[in-house]
């Protein structure tokens, strides 16, 4: 437990010190080529950036903590002192910086997620719509996958279903099920129509924002490693997600866009949805 961590001052503005540097390196390099050209920058170097995640979980093991929110609660015991405090704001000041760069990166080059952000989400989802299963490959719609799952009678009745939509290919999911042991059931939508029509597009600035590579950071704390997809396979990290509840007949109960990859509502949020609706519901 964080409050359980003792770090002397010396250690913490260290460490602070050699994130906040190796940061405005990585920065600045990314802004030096963004500026020599945009175009080449985004498929090619902006991914130079994911090495704030090693500088991050370098930080997190040399103060002995594991996670974003230890970190803070570390200085935070000691934010009275002058020392601690100037690191920290250097650091905020790193971290505005940082997404005022990527947010620039998304105006110049006009991302979707701002021009699909003001999309009003749908009030139904039709049970015709199609997807690949994920499993499968095989064509489905969202009445198909209800059938099948009504037919597992082994299967424990539940009010509440969880389905994996993904953009990604076949073989790319196939992957991802086996690398993540995900026993979801998952649905490919290739040409984003869902993902459109519920205004989900593509941002530099939500996906590598600062704090939440800083969050990505604790698996290297812990050395825990992200899914090793070879890069044929590595699609658009880049485009937004979200949490969608629907009833039975399709209708929305529930929309929560991420404004991060780590903005989630919790599975109390949507029970809560679920129960107030006295329904059945897919999420």
């Amino acid at each position: 437990m964080a409050e359980d961590v003792t770090v002397s001052e010396e250690t913490l503005t260290s460490g602070l010190t050699l994130l906040v540097n190796l940061g405005k390196v990585i920065l600045q390099k990314a802004k030096q080529d963004a500026e020599a050209s945009l175009e080449n920058f985004v498929p090619h170097k902006i991914t130079t950036l994911f090495g704030l995640m090693t500088a991050g979980a370098d930080f997190y093991k040399s103060i002995g903590v594991k996670k974003k929110s230890e970190a803070e609660a570390v200085w935070q015991k000691t934010y009275h002192r002058a020392a601690v405090r100037e690191k920290v704001e250097e650091l905020l000041q790193l971290e505005s910086d940082w997404d005022s760069f990527l947010e620039s990166v998304d105006r110049d080059l006009q991302t979707t997620d701002g021009q699909l952000s003001g999309v009003k989400t749908p009030d139904s989802l039709s049970p015709d719509t199609p997807f690949t299963d994920g499993r499968s490959g095989k064509s489905v719609t969202l009445d198909h996958v209800a059938e099948l799952q009504a037919s597992q009678t082994v299967l424990e009745a539940r009010s509440l279903r969880v389905l994996v939509v993904s953009f990604g290919s076949f073989e790319g999911a196939q992957l991802w099920l086996e690398q993540t042991g995900c026993t979801f059931d998952m649905l490919l939508d290739p040409q984003r129509k869902v993902y459109r029509s519920f205004g989900l597009g593509s941002s530099y600035a939500k996906v590598m924002k600062f704090g939440c590579l800083l969050q990505y950071s604790e698996y290297g704390a812990v050395n825990r490693d992200f899914p090793d997809f070879p890069p044929r396979l590595l699609e658009d990290i880049y485009q937004m997600g979200g949490d969608f509840l629907l009833d039975e007949a399709g209708k929305v109960l529930l929309s929560h866009p991420c404004k991060s990859p780590l903005d989630r509502p919790t599975v109390k949020d949507f029970l809560r949805v679920v129960d107030a609706a006295g329904c059945s519901a897919d999420l």
